[in-house]
């Protein structure tokens, strides 16, 4: 535990104790545009899914309300960004690279999520120049046709490979380890034979860091996609030899170690992480022999989120994480502060603390549930 996290954790337990810590983290969704049709997004379970990026347009907060964002939060002492949400934030570069410049001027982490496929030379040369800290890549196989087919998109396969080169190129002729790249890969039954080759797709493109999600189903079309019975009794051979590879060559991943992502039952039970979340929490009340009150109460709580973390969707709605499609603050005509400390995350906080699981938790994502439980670790020898 670097000293970055020890202070998201030293936040969570002020927020506990009652004092007014500000947000840790912030996700942004500047836009929902996108260029692709990837068949297990979540877009997918939007009635209005073909006209999205025409409603985005509409409805899209002004990049100066964004910069503003970014400058408020700055003061307030927000530590980490994620530009991501429901689009391509590089389908809109002339907002998306601002607010990545602005956050990088008050020296604050920043991590983007990107299909890769609309990045130019000079979008590229302009992240590696202010030290932006990550790219998650979203790259779904380690071959053209197949990653092609699942992402529903004919070339994408090519573009990004392209961006990725691009980017190690410039960061060797800038000397710099900046940004780490990432990919971020959801598990189906059209790639799950292939793990061990997306670790040797990762060696070959310098990825520094594998993410791979379980399949949340948002439409039939994510139904047909997700791994059933037989999928899942043949699995473990290709994750043990994914697993082999990754600690060969040194690729961290959070599918093996304390973050492991890819159990058994975080599979059957995507789209049904409510019963996960549940279960964790009760497990942990069961826990015998703490004596100190504020770690009884924060062991037991079901999630976290809502005192170091929130979402900003590009309509201006603030959530406590990226999974409610409904519901939440406004922060068009507020501010950041007004937002954390008001009604909607102090009454999402009381919900918690009282064991109740709000059911948009079903659509919890399995890795926010693998890092909650190395949350309740870190915590435990924190306060130990």
């Amino acid at each position: 535990m670097n000293e970055h996290e020890k202070e998201k954790y030293r936040r969570i337990l002020e927020q506990f104790k009652g004092s007014k810590a500000p947000p840790f983290k912030i996700d942004l969704e500047l836009h929902r545009r996108c260029n692709s049709r990837c068949l297990s997004c979540s877009r997918r379970s939007d009635p209005n899914y073909d006209s999205i990026n025409e409603y985005s347009e509409k409805v899209e907060m002004p990049k100066e309300k964004w910069l503003s964002i970014v400058e408020e939060a700055a003061t307030l002492g927000v530590k980490e960004w994620h530009i991501a949400g429901g689009g391509e934030p590089m389908f809109l570069p002339d907002v998306t690279l601002p607010v990545m410049n602005s956050i990088k001027r008050h020296d604050m982490y920043g991590i983007l999520t990107t299909n890769g496929t609309l990045w130019k030379g000079e979008h590229i040369e302009n992240t590696v120049k202010i030290g932006w800290d990550s790219i998650h890549f979203s790259i779904d196989a380690p071959d053209a046709e197949t990653n092609d087919y699942l992402r529903n998109f004919p070339g994408y396969f090519e573009r990004v490979v392209k961006t990725i080169t691009l980017f190690n190129k410039l960061k060797e002729k800038h000397r710099t380890n900046k940004p780490t790249m990432n990919t971020n890969t959801v598990l189906s039954v059209k790639n799950y034979k292939k793990l061990p080759q997306m670790v040797e797709f990762a060696r070959k493109m310098n990825i520094e860091y594998m993410f791979v999600e379980p399949l949340i189903v948002y439409s039939y079309l994510g139904a047909q996609l997700k791994l059933k019975e037989p999928h899942i009794k043949e699995f473990p051979k290709y994750f043990k030899r994914a697993i082999e590879l990754a600690e060969k060559y040194g690729i961290a991943n959070n599918f093996s170690g304390i973050d492991k992502n890819l159990e058994e039952d975080l599979i059957k039970k995507s789209s049904r992480m409510d019963e996960v979340v549940k279960e964790d929490s009760e497990k942990t009340e069961e826990i015998k022999g703490i004596k100190n009150e504020l770690l009884k109460s924060f062991l037991s709580v079901p999630c976290y989120k809502p005192w170091w973390h929130m979402t900003i969707k590009c309509d201006g709605r603030v959530t406590s994480c990226d999974v409610p499609i409904t519901g939440g603050d406004n922060i068009g005509n507020k501010s950041l502060a007004e937002v954390w400390n008001g009604h909607y995350f102090n009454s999402l906080r009381k919900k918690l603390l009282s064991r109740e699981v709000p059911d948009f938790c079903a659509q919890c994502n399995p890795s926010h549930t693998t890092q909650r439980r190395r949350m309740r670790l870190e915590i435990i020898k924190m306060l130990s």
